[in-house]
């Protein structure tokens, strides 16, 4: 439904799942084992040392810090926007077009937005009492623009009955669009439901 990468998301979240469980298994086998504990403290020690010494052999002319400084701070902002990037990247895939369609004849191009399709599902939905409320939402696909129509059923009202309502406004967008591409219809409750009768009051 968006430009997520799930595979990639998937993969960094596995890796970072891996190492948080080694550095877990770790922080364990130190506490439950002295000579584990005493080899942590050694080798961060060795790792200290080796540090302040790579820092005392590159340093800056004129300077009290170290080349290595600068290029930990390099590599740190690098990562940064590495991860803001990839931020970046999450969701996203909207589109405010719901249709559109080539005129060759005439050279031009119809669009219809989505604010027309959803002002359109609204208004087919205000006197049907097993609805609360209706939207509309459009993604881009490959091949042709996406759409979802989410539902939000009331009290009582079986999900059978909302599946068919469903199909019936996406056959009249149908119409109204002139085209068909991805559709996905979702039904949801929420505390308008709940709070809500079985009957609409009028």
């Amino acid at each position: 439904m968006n430009a997520t990468h799930r595979g990639m998301n998937r993969l960094l979240l596995g890796l970072l799942g891996l190492v948080l469980v080694g550095v877990g298994a770790l922080i364990g086998a130190a506490g439950l084992n002295t000579s584990i504990a005493e080899g942590w403290n050694t080798t961060g020690a060795t790792l200290l040392a080796d540090l302040s010494n790579a820092l005392a052999s590159a340093p800056i002319p004129g300077a009290s810090s170290s080349w290595w400084t600068i290029a930990v701070l390099a590599l740190a902002l690098v990562v940064m926007a590495l991860l803001l990037g990839w931020i970046a990247s999450q969701g996203g895939g909207r589109t405010n077009r719901a249709g559109r369609r080539e005129d060759p004849e005439h050279h031009g191009t119809t669009t219809v937005e989505t604010l027309l399709a959803s002002a359109a599902v609204r208004k087919a939905t205000v006197g049907d009492d097993r609805i609360i409320a209706a939207t509309v939402s459009t993604w881009k696909a490959k091949r042709a623009d996406g759409l979802k129509l989410t539902l939000q059923a009331r009290k009582g009202v079986s999900p059978r009955d909302l599946a068919d309502a469903g199909e019936e406004l996406i056959s009249g967008l149908d119409n109204l669009l002139g085209d068909r591409g991805p559709v996905l219809i979702r039904i949801t409750t929420g505390l308008r439901s709940t709070l809500s009768g079985t009957d609409r009051d009028r």
